[in-house]
């Protein structure tokens, strides 16, 4: 993915970009040559750190703003210097891909990227747990059709923000996306039931 999108285009948003999987993706991408804004509320402890807060890449460009004041990141999104290409891995709810879409209308993005979740398959929008599979599920498999239905946990919610970028592909002016669902994410700080698979795989 970060091959993709590297070639396409010479500057990245990366929102939580100081979280556990968006400080290796800013770095990848700054590697990679392309110019790197990493959007931050500013607080002390990354998303899914546990307050183990990744260091920060060199050379990336830092903005700061909660997303959850909606006035503030449309306009954030829609300043002339923020990049057209998006990597979102806070988006949690769908209020918050609406806020994306509302941006868009006003000033139009050239790919967005929706960190999703495998919890959004059957089993876990339902109970976290997908464990019931054989481990080879279809991406076909995540009931979009239904996700108004589905309840509002994080599996769900996760999926019901597929359901808007799925439905806003197909709207004016269409929102180009790519939905990616990590099953596990695994590194210093990360949840302690993966924490036993980083020690095991790179030391303390």
């Amino acid at each position: 993915m970060l091959a993709t999108i590297a070639a396409a285009t010479s500057d990245v948003l990366v929102i939580g970009g100081t979280g556990l999987m968006g400080a290796p993706t800013a770095a990848r991408l700054l590697e990679a040559g392309r110019r790197v804004v990493i959007m931050s509320r500013g607080k002390t402890q990354g998303q899914g750190t546990n307050g183990r807060r990744p260091t920060t890449p060199a050379g990336a460009e830092m903005l700061l703003c909660d997303r959850d004041d909606e006035d503030a990141f449309v306009a954030a999104l829609c300043s002339p210097d923020c990049p057209r290409v998006i990597v979102d891995f806070t988006a949690m709810k769908p209020s918050q891909v609406q806020s994306v879409r509302r941006a868009h209308e006003k000033l139009p993005l050239a790919h967005y990227i929706f960190v999703s979740t495998n919890m959004a398959y059957p089993g876990g929008v339902e109970r976290m747990d997908v464990s019931a599979t054989d481990g080879r599920i279809a991406e076909k498999a995540a009931r979009l059709g239904s996700a108004s239905e589905a309840p509002c946990n994080y599996g769900g919610n996760k999926l019901k923000c597929e359901a808007l970028l799925h439905r806003y592909a197909a709207a004016a002016p269409p929102l180009r996306s790519t939905v990616v669902r990590p099953p596990a994410v695994v590194g210093a700080g990360c949840d302690p039931r993966h924490e036993k698979l980083q020690r095991l795989g790179v030391g303390p």
